[in-house]
């Protein structure tokens, strides 16, 4: 018989990622300036973005997510969600928001957002999927060097449900912190108020 997935990290059949080897992948907290990725609070950014992660981006950790990116891996990303959650201080928000699926990406499902899903079950915080790359941006996987760390200050769109509204932007991975402060950006003109950002990994 072919099992059609197993586990990156101990190879155990027929699961997209074991449990207990996705929490081992997990544990190393940072809380970091999206702006500049010193650790936070950031003398050089004192009013910047402050983003939470539990994991490096990198080894058997990238292979996993990966396969929760590439190889419908929805529900480790669902499972991340719940970890992270389960891992950091519940935020004072009214909204979770994803970052957006790229408008030229072929996958089926945004990550993010379900990543959002997985801590919304244990937060019970609503997810609010209010963000979308404006017309014309660049997908940011296929960028690289200086013209990674450059997006335009309309790059994002959002909608108005959320003014008003405090919310915690979540994404998979904070390489440069471009994508979470181009939605911070997209949520100030909305009128909503970001009090931070959460990842799974920080690429270091």
């Amino acid at each position: 018989m072919v099992w059609p997935s197993s586990c990156p990290v101990c190879g155990r059949l027929a699961v997209r990622v074991c449990p207990d080897c996705l929490k081992s992948l997990s544990g190393l907290f940072f809380r970091f300036c999206a702006e500049c990725g010193h650790d936070a609070p950031c003398a050089l950014h004192p009013d910047g973005l402050i983003c939470r992660s539990i994991s490096t981006y990198g080894g058997v950790n990238r292979d996993v997510v990966h396969a929760m990116k590439y190889s419908n891996g929805r529900s480790i990303a669902l499972m991340m969600g719940e970890l992270m959650a389960k891992t950091l201080p519940r935020p004072d928000v009214d909204f979770l928001v994803p970052t957006p699926l790229h408008n030229h990406s072929g996958r089926e499902y945004n990550q993010a957002a379900l990543i959002a899903g997985g801590a919304s079950r244990v937060w019970k915080i609503p997810v609010e999927n209010c963000l979308r790359w404006a017309a014309g941006s660049r997908n940011q996987a296929s960028k690289g060097g200086r013209d990674e760390r450059e997006l335009p200050d309309d790059a994002m769109k959002s909608s108005d449900k959320i003014r008003g509204r405090r919310v915690l932007l979540v994404d998979d991975v904070c390489t440069t912190g471009n994508t979470l402060l181009a939605a911070r950006k997209a949520l100030s003109r909305a009128r909503a108020e970001t009090v931070g950002a959460m990842v799974w990994s920080r690429r270091i």
